[in-house]
């Protein structure tokens, strides 16, 4: 498994600048905690950038291209109106395997206490993919837009290297899901099951089948198995 990291923005283009911190900076910073995170789990990692270097579009591309990764994440800040916050990551929308990491990410991003709010594909005019990181490149990439820079709280969580390392950590975690689902897809024994408890809605997302049940998620089924039996009455 190989992954490529792309911090998003540097060197000339800072991104979005808000309550004294650079997008850019931010993107960095994440980038290679989570590049330590994934080679500590022997994942081959390669950065477009490793410093605030420039990097023109077409050679960001060029070298999302030829790291030959199984995956591609570029991180970013959001930005918008001071009252927007929340967690976001978008996909291509004809990868079904970026929509997957998409969603793991943004599940373990959330988790952290940050608001969650969705994990999407975005068509400009012609009817590809807006984003030129995802539309130019030959493998699936998913764009994470950890939080709004541009709001106050989200703000003072991306300043505190604890809270980034944090984030790195949903996303290495993220990245750890959807490579065991993918393996489990295609041998575990319990699938066929599994597929068959979220064709009924009792859950909703994946899970690494063969991780520990809590009590709250156990809980959470029952309870919708016991609503749809008191829908048959």
């Amino acid at each position: 498994m190989k992954i490529c990291i792309d911090p998003g923005h540097g060197g000339d283009d800072p991104g979005l600048q808000a309550f004294g911190i650079m997008e850019k900076n931010i993107n960095l910073d994440i980038a290679v905690k989570l590049k330590q995170l994934l080679e500590h789990e022997r994942i081959d990692v390669v950065l477009t950038r490793e410093k605030d270097d420039t990097l023109e579009p077409a050679e960001r591309i060029n070298r999302i291209n030829q790291s030959e990764a199984d995956y591609a994440i570029s991180i970013h800040c959001n930005g918008g109106p001071v009252s927007e916050k929340g967690v976001e990551t978008v996909y291509g929308h004809s990868s079904s395997a970026g929509k997957e990491l998409a969603e793991s990410i943004l599940k373990e991003i959330s988790n952290l206490g940050i608001v969650r709010r969705r994990a999407y594909n975005k068509l400009n005019a012609k009817r590809k993919d807006y984003s030129f990181i995802i539309r130019e490149t030959g493998i699936p990439v998913v764009l994470v837009e950890t939080a709004f820079i541009t709001n106050p709280s989200d703000n003072h969580l991306l300043s505190q290297n604890p809270f980034r390392k944090k984030i790195a950590n949903a996303i290495a975690t993220g990245i750890f899901n959807t490579i065991e689902i993918c393996q489990q897809k295609s041998s575990h024994w319990a699938l066929p099951f599994f597929n068959g408890i979220r064709e009924e809605g009792l859950v909703h997302d994946e899970y690494p089948l063969d991780k520990q049940v809590s009590w709250g998620e156990l809980s959470m089924i029952l309870f919708r198995l016991l609503e749809k039996f008191k829908r048959k009455e």
